[in-house]
């Protein structure tokens, strides 16, 4: 499918005090990494040394209305809330638990491209599934486990020697 193809089947999420990192296994991307500090995402394809940007301040698609619904799922055990998001066609729901996986949604307060300022002040938390609704599709993301480790800061470091170029859409 157009999916599989684009990000693989599966991927490894890894944050620290607002900056992110997302590997996933296969695909047209085989990295996603936001800088806080300053405010942006990078892309990186399989077997190439250009990185792509995104400014995250760039306006994201204007968001119609929201609800949170309390207790809607249990994933890995952990009993998840449910915001659901509307937009002019499509809907995105995320199913979270602020009392587990806590944020800081400052961290994201300018993130406007995909409205993550919008979503991480309603949820205050990470995510554990996510799910995208178009006339067309439906995607769900789930996640299969959930790990407490160390993260060295080196993870969010663009690779030397990278060519590092803004993402034209």
């Amino acid at each position: 499918t157009y999916w599989k193809r684009h990000i693989g089947k599966s991927a490894d999420y890894q944050f620290k005090e607002g900056n992110y990192f997302e590997k996933y296994d296969g695909g047209e991307i085989s990295t996603e990494l936001y800088l806080k500090k300053e405010n942006k995402m990078y892309l990186t394809a399989p077997n190439s040394d250009t990185i792509k940007w995104n400014d995250c301040t760039t306006k994201g698609e204007a968001m119609l209305k929201s609800e949170i619904n309390p207790k809607k799922e249990t994933i890995l055990g952990i009993n998840c809330d449910e915001f659901i998001t509307y937009y002019k066609n499509s809907t995105k729901t995320f199913y979270f638990n602020s009392d587990t996986l806590q944020i800081n949604p400052n961290w994201f307060k300018d993130f406007y491209l995909t409205n993550k300022n919008l979503n991480s002040k309603a949820m205050k938390a990470v995510f554990l599934k996510f799910k995208a609704e178009y006339p067309d599709v439906i995607l769900t993301f789930t996640a299969t486990a959930i790990k407490n480790q160390r993260i060295d800061d080196s993870t969010f470091e663009i690779p030397k020697g990278a060519i590092i170029v803004q993402n034209k859409y």
